[in-house]
């Protein structure tokens, strides 16, 4: 309830830094975790935040390594909820990495302590935990592009084998560990505070947080930036949602009139899904003057894997419809041109 404190980690992402946007806006105090002084900087000098000017109801608390035994027992105390959005991202890895050394085991780890810190506090009531889609659907599944399998939160796929074909398939395994392990640890310890589990498509929408041209053409923001500014990103599933609705999920999912451990799909545009060739038409429209000499190329690649994934009983219950595509190629390539004209 509004004037209650949430603990967010994951804070300065593109979702996390949203999510404490949102949270705050509800009402909520936030305590959200960082590695530094500066990364709290950069939140509290973010233009919404100024605007909002929360005061102390924004709070920050230093974990360093949130890989660390205990990371999380001090920071959380207090709180009456908490919201892990912290987790390994694709561009962390290097050529050369150990898969599971870069996703699995600190998505792993990270999880655990959060669940850990939660238990041995003795004020929070639940905890909210960002997955993804693709820890719900078989990973021949999601790539295919001819499965006619529908997925939604119930669905469910075994943790695969340490055996990944490239840095996004070892992503999606890692998603895949946390949520089965974290359900398994729930029914063996069964805490006091339940567990909510939000399960986005590819996240499109202005990272406010972003500071370069190149932050903007990173991440998910990719699938819409790369091919709107000339980049060939071959084909991806054809699910997305708009960070707004992500964010706005994960605090809504916080209300006790919701029922104990939910799951949330978040994919917008129903069971056709997103069509991520439309991009170059919505751009055209909406940013005409750009197109070409005003700083878009618009002359990029991408092609659409068809995905299955109803998310009717999710916006039902959080009450709200999502955004569609079109809004977040507007939002996303909106933050592009901004930065764009920066420099």
């Amino acid at each position: 309830m509004a004037g209650e404190t949430i603990f967010v980690t994951g804070g300065t992402g593109h979702l996390g830094y949203q999510v404490i946007l949102k949270a705050l806006e509800a009402g909520y105090t936030v305590r959200a975790a960082v590695r530094s002084q500066s990364k709290a900087n950069k939140i509290l000098s973010a233009p919404s935040i100024k605007a909002l000017n929360p005061g102390n109801r924004l709070q920050f608390a230093t974990v360093e390594d949130m890989l660390t035994d205990g990371a999380y027992n001090e920071a959380i105390k207090g709180a009456i909820y908490a919201i892990h959005v912290a987790s390994p991202i694709t561009y962390a890895y290097k050529e050369g990495d150990d898969y599971d050394e870069v996703f699995k085991i600190p998505a792993l780890k990270g999880t655990m302590n959060l669940l850990e810190a939660a238990q041995q506090s003795s004020t929070i009531k639940r905890v909210v935990i960002t997955s993804s889609i693709v820890a719900i659907i078989p990973w021949s599944d999601f790539i295919s592009g001819t499965s006619s399998t529908i997925y939604n939160e119930n669905s469910r796929t075994p943790t695969p084998s340490a055996h990944y074909a490239n840095v996004f398939e070892a992503y999606s395994a890692s998603k895949v560990a946390a949520l089965n392990e974290t359900e398994k640890w729930v029914d063996e310890k069964k805490p006091a505070f339940d567990v909510a589990h939000i399960y986005p498509a590819f996240i499109i929408g202005a990272d406010e947080l972003a500071s370069t041209v190149e932050e903007a053409l990173a991440g998910t923001n990719a699938q819409v930036t790369g091919p709107a500014s000339g980049k060939d990103m071959g084909p991806a599933p054809g699910a997305s949602i708009h960070v707004e609705d992500v964010a706005r999920a994960h605090v809504k999912a916080l209300d006790p009139a919701l029922p104990p451990n939910q799951g949330y799909v978040l994919a917008s545009m129903g069971l056709e899904g997103t069509r991520w060739e439309d991009v170059f038409e919505i751009v055209r429209r909406e940013f005409p003057d750009k197109v070409g000499s005003g700083g878009l190329r618009n002359d990029g690649a991408i092609a659409t894997l068809a995905v299955k994934i109803d998310e009717r009983s999710s916006e039902e219950r959080l009450g709200w419809g999502f955004k569609g595509y079109e809004e977040q190629v507007k939002s996303a390539v909106g933050g592009y041109l901004a930065l764009a004209r920066r420099g």
